[in-house]
């Protein structure tokens, strides 16, 4: 089966799974995994390979762009206490104490046939902890408008998950450092810290404004979408190719298209097709991401890995 193929036949399949993931009420993510999973077990098709440069260059920006889009800054800017409490050192004690856990938990599976090839150390454990300390909001933010929940809440839950994913890779790449030895202290770790999330903040809002401008003078909504995509990808790419953060990037500048472009520039027809078309890509990459992250799943391996799980 030739890619093309397989990735139509996968947004078949997540049609499939969200119509029945909401007839059930189970959160659509979940379904996904699950259902690539079992076809993955099952081997009844071939799906493409989930790589690094078609997570960071295709999915992530589009991802990390449309999450922003709809965040309104004086919203987030009422909370910006809460949410970048949870965002920072929220995300470093979740990273610790993961990285606890494990540590502890692998060295007691030694007493298991499997207990030497699962027992960690600290650099592969703090890794693993940055590694799965950002939080995805799409399961909790439906549950809440399941149960009316306040849409403050839904908003911090939003806002943090959002600045949690820079903030999570920015250390994920700080350990690697670490690790290979290009940082060795404590100082240099800050001082790389502050570069890289310095630079995404300053290149997203470069790009930002400048398309925000743009999208303040135009009145075609063709047009206004196609910057706005420019604004995602350019934002992450450039600064990505400095060495900064794409993440961090991307996020200042959906932000501000957002809330001094669109909301501020265009009409309100415009507007309305621009959410309609990033709230249609945000649903397509979030589909065929976490079907991908469910057919790179391994049976033995998730077996095997299961009591520390």
């Amino acid at each position: 089966m030739g890619t093309e193929a397989a990735i139509l036949l996968l947004f078949v399949v997540a049609s499939a799974v969200a119509v029945v993931a909401r007839r059930l009420s189970i959160p659509y993510t979940v379904a996904l995994v699950l259902a690539g999973l079992t076809l993955g077990a099952l081997q009844l098709m071939q799906a493409p390979e989930l790589t690094r440069d078609m997570l960071f260059l295709v999915f992530l920006p589009g991802l990390i762009f449309e999450a922003a889009f709809h965040i309104r800054f004086d919203d987030l800017w009422r909370d910006r206490a809460a949410v970048l409490g949870l965002a920072i050192p929220g995300v470093i004690l979740t990273i610790a104490a993961t990285a606890l856990l494990l540590v502890s938990a692998s060295k007691g599976m030694q007493l298991l046939p499997l207990g030497p090839t699962l027992a960690l150390g600290w650099p592969l454990a703090v890794l693993f902890g940055a590694a799965v300390a950002a939080t995805d909001p799409i399961a909790v933010t439906a549950l809440f408008e399941r149960l009316g929940a306040p849409p403050r809440l839904t908003l911090l839950i939003k806002g943090e998950s959002l600045l949690n994913d820079g903030t999570a890779i920015v250390f994920f790449g700080l350990v690697m450092a670490l690790i290979g030895g290009t940082h060795t202290t404590g100082g240099q770790l800050t001082v790389e810290f502050l570069r890289v999330v310095g630079g995404g903040l300053a290149v997203g809002g470069i790009v930002g404004l400048l398309i925000a401008q743009a999208l303040r003078r135009i009145d075609d909504a063709m047009v206004a979408i196609t910057l706005t995509t420019v604004a995602a990808y350019g934002s992450f790419l450039v600064a990505d190719q400095m060495g900064f953060s794409g993440v961090i990037s991307t996020v200042t500048a959906g932000l501000i298209c957002c809330n001094y472009g669109l909301r501020h520039g265009l009409s309100p027809s415009l507007r309305v097709a621009a959410n309609t078309f990033w709230e249609y890509l945000g649903f397509a990459l979030n589909s065929l991401v976490f079907l991908l992250m469910g057919f790179e799943i391994r049976l033995d391996d998730l077996w095997a890995a299961w009591p520390l799980i």
